[in-house]
């Protein structure tokens, strides 16, 4: 049996229909399962999908061309399945449409000491009397193979459910309640899901659907939702035996862990694709240091208004330089890694004088980023720009910072010139009335010249001068709301930056050791290729008082869906 079954619910692939259907099979689910997994609206997403503006444009590209071209994927799956289909006297089309349906609910209890794994299937198709129809059939396939003993009906909570008798004694058990079509190996886990159907209140929320709904992921594509209680005892156990240089970050973990009310991974689709984590917790459990990180509204970083729309890749975010060593250190002493906030001290203090460092740091921030953007005209190499905000009316604590800058790139000229004949020097550049302290010759490659400078209000550090000339200094402060980015890929800025340069980066790779330029040079066009069907990909971020969501997301170059 489970070769067949397995072929016929592996088609469920992630996706399925609207909120009533799936609120059905989700009455039926177990709420306390570790693992449950969603997956709705197939039909919706699948037809979006393949009459939208990139199922059209894809084909035309490198990748889709190279794709379509061999026998791997889709078709070679189909191929595999269609004996089977036949034998069912089905189509993909029906499986697909009529089978699946509106929603699939995976349910999932991992092996735990004596305990064996259980699990739970549970579909709502769109046509229920099609895939009792295809049980059928497959029960007679199987009693005549010999594949099953027998197939016998019972009774529960005034339901009737069918054992799968097989030849080794063992058994596995179907039933539909209602339009919920019901699968598991454990007779007892089919009982219960007709029980949760006898006594379910049609009028009222399921709890799983209300915990989706908390998360903010209750229309997506999938989910894959934890419930968190169900792992208290492992990860107890875990610390327990445990070495003692890892206790305390577990007993950290655990403490986090325990204020955690519910958790989901998700996949979501639109205009573009996005995948990501939602949390809820229970705030006034967290830990003071892990509630501020966990939960509560987020802004946006100002330095995303300086950040150049062509940037390959930036990062910003905001927190103060003394909150961020202090998370730090935090999380490598819990790792069984104390020391490291006395060792910056250590090293940074005696260059800004060791009374000024806490002030200094207190003064960096909240606003901070960088990025990296195509190179200058004439050169390959691309440019990396890095700013933080200093605080206002910081000036003494601005100039100990800028002196710890210039130590450090002094400190590598002499360390340069002291073995190589050819000498660096650190020279004076002027924008306006803001000197450009920069970094020249030795072994920089044509257009590297690491500069750095204190600019509208930001201390700027940059492998070339251009970059702080084309500085921008922020002029809105953020508001908290929304979905916050906090990284951002440009890959079509790469890909064009790929197309342009990829020789004379291969060239300059391979010099540095990182293989044969020949070789580079076809990875990096083989990338280039694979970013062609995408614009960007974020990082995005959305907090509020009790949770905090994660999520990346894919802006492909054309469309998902047509536009309404």
């Amino acid at each position: 049996m489970r070769p067949l079954f397995a072929v016929l619910f592996a088609l469920a692939v992630p996706l399925t229909a609207s909120a009533a259907p799936r609120d059905e099979a989700l009455r039926l689910a177990p709420p306390d399962a570790p693992i449950t997994v969603v997956a709705q609206n197939l039909r919706q997403h699948a037809s979006a999908v393949v009459q939208s503006p990139f199922a059209a444009w894809f084909p035309t590209t490198a990748l889709g061309k190279q794709l379509f071209a061999g026998d791997d994927g889709p078709k070679q799956f189909l191929e595999a399945a269609a004996p089977v289909l036949r034998a069912l006297d089905t189509t993909p089309a029906e499986v697909f449409d009529d089978v699946i349906g509106d929603a699939v609910v995976f349910s999932y209890t991992p092996a735990t000491g004596r305990a064996p794994e259980r699990s739970l299937i549970l579909v709502r198709p769109r046509k229920p009397e099609v895939l009792a129809k295809l049980a059928d059939r497959l029960n007679g396939i199987q009693l005549k193979s010999g594949e099953l003993k027998g197939v016998s009906e019972h009774k529960h909570a005034g339901a009737s459910y069918f054992a799968r008798e097989q030849p080794n004694g063992s058994a596995n058990y179907y039933a539909f309640a209602g339009p919920v079509f019901a699968f598991s190996e454990s007779e007892a886990d089919i009982k219960a899901a007709l029980d949760r159907a006898a006594r379910a209140d049609k009028e009222k929320q399921p709890e799983l659907v209300a915990r989706l709904t908390a998360l903010g992921v209750a229309d997506a594509a999938l989910v894959l939702l934890l419930h968190p209680r169900a792992f208290d005892a492992e990860l107890a156990a875990k610390a327990e035996r445990a070495p003692a240089a890892e206790r305390a970050g577990l007993a950290r973990l655990q403490a986090v862990w325990k204020a955690t009310e519910t958790a989901a991974a998700y996949l979501a689709l639109d205009t573009g694709a996005e995948v990501g984590v939602s949390v809820r917790f229970a705030a006034d459990k967290l830990p003071a240091d892990a509630r501020a990180w966990l939960t509560g509204a987020r802004a946006p970083s100002a330095v995303w208004q300086a950040v150049p729309n062509d940037a390959l890749f930036a990062v910003a975010g905001r927190m103060k330089a003394s909150e961020l060593l202090d998370a730090i250190g935090a999380l490598t002493a819990a790792t069984g890694k104390p020391g490291f906030r006395d060792g910056f001290d250590a090293a940074l203090g005696p260059i800004v004088g060791k009374d000024k460092l806490p002030k200094v740091l207190d003064a960096l921030g909240p606003d901070f980023g960088a990025w990296v953007q195509p190179p200058a005209k004439g050169t390959s190499v691309p440019v990396l720009v890095a700013a933080v905000r200093v605080k206002d009316g910081a000036t003494a604590e601005a100039k100990s910072a800028l002196a710890a800058l210039e130590f450090g790139f002094q400190s590598a000229r002499v360390a340069y010139n002291a073995k190589h004949a050819d000498q660096m020097e650190l020279d004076d550049e002027k924008d306006g009335d803001v000197t450009i302290r920069v970094l020249s010759g030795g072994p920089l490659p044509a257009g590297a010249r690491p500069c750095f400078a204190q600019k509208g209000g930001y201390l700027l550090v940059a492998s070339a001068p251009g970059a702080i000339r084309a500085f921008r200094t922020p002029t809105e402060e953020p508001k908290p709301g929304g979905p916050v980015p906090v990284a951002r890929f440009g890959a079509t800025a790469t890909r064009d930056y790929l197309t342009a340069h990829a020789g004379a980066l291969a060239q300059f790779l391979s010099a540095t050791g990182a293989g044969d330029e020949k070789a580079l040079g076809e990875q990096l066009a083989a990338f280039a290729a694979v970013l062609e069907p995408f614009e960007k990909v974020e990082l995005l971020a959305h907090g509020d008082a009790s949770g905090l969501r994660l999520a990346l997301r894919a802006t492909t170059a054309k469309p998902l869906r047509k536009e309404k």
